[in-house]
């Protein structure tokens, strides 16, 4: 790679990618470094806040929350890393990770890890990555946070169906484990409130009807802006 490549965007989110990182820590003919298929069930912590991990995680499928005393401060799922945040200092955990449905993963050791990225010339290139991922989607959520609370909720839900869920010609459909009980806790929400702008959503036609998911009509989210 060139030098000029290195300050090119789309060059470094394609060539620094959680998913080359992973090709470049499985490759076994230079430095090869043990890795382990691991499985999750629901409910399952992965990782415990104020605590020191050994592991990294790649997520192959699945979907994780991220909580803070408590509270869920994000959404992970495929392609997205479990305990990259301490690797440098293997410091204790900042975050739980805990699974919302089954999870499957590729395990390395941090130390193993930390290595073959040190004995690559571009290693630090894929934490600088990372690192800049993490920071945009801290200030997604922060700049969502200055929205008024029904506009949170629809961006919010049009985000999470469109990236984790399905979507079709006219309708955005959440995986169930995005519960109103999970959605009001990401969004610092009550649950009387939660319930009182999602009965607003349906009597306009912008959710479906339905109590165990939620069912987005495409056609009629623009009402909401």
């Amino acid at each position: 790679m060139s030098y000029m490549e290195l300050f090119d965007k789309d060059v470094m989110e394609e060539e620094f990618s959680s998913t080359e990182l992973l090709h470049v820590l499985s490759d076994k003919t230079s430095f090869p470094i043990d890795t382990e298929r691991k499985v999750f069930r629901k409910k399952d912590q992965i990782v415990i806040e104020n605590e020191i991990h050994d592991y990294i995680y790649f997520i192959q499928s699945g979907i994780c929350g991220v909580w803070k005393n408590e509270h869920i401060n994000s959404f992970i799922g495929e392609s997205d890393i479990i305990g990259f945040n301490e690797i440098l200092g293997n410091e204790p955990s900042f975050t739980s990770v805990i699974a919302l449905n089954e999870i499957v993963t590729w395990r390395f050791s941090k130390e193993q890890v930390m290595s073959k990225l040190m004995y690559s010339q571009e290693g630090a290139f894929y934490l600088y990555q990372y690192m800049k991922l993490i920071n945009a989607n801290l200030l997604q959520k922060q700049t969502l946070q200055t929205e008024e609370t029904k506009k949170q909720l629809l961006l919010t839900l049009t985000y999470l169906g469109q990236q984790y869920g399905e979507e079709n010609q006219h309708h955005i459909i959440l995986p169930k484990i995005f519960t109103k009980k999970i959605i009001s806790n990401y969004l610092g929400m009550t649950r009387q409130h939660m319930t009182y702008l999602c009965k607003d959503f349906e009597s306009n036609g912008i959710f479906e009807t339905d109590t165990n998911q939620f069912i987005l009509n495409k056609d009629n989210i623009t009402i909401s802006y």
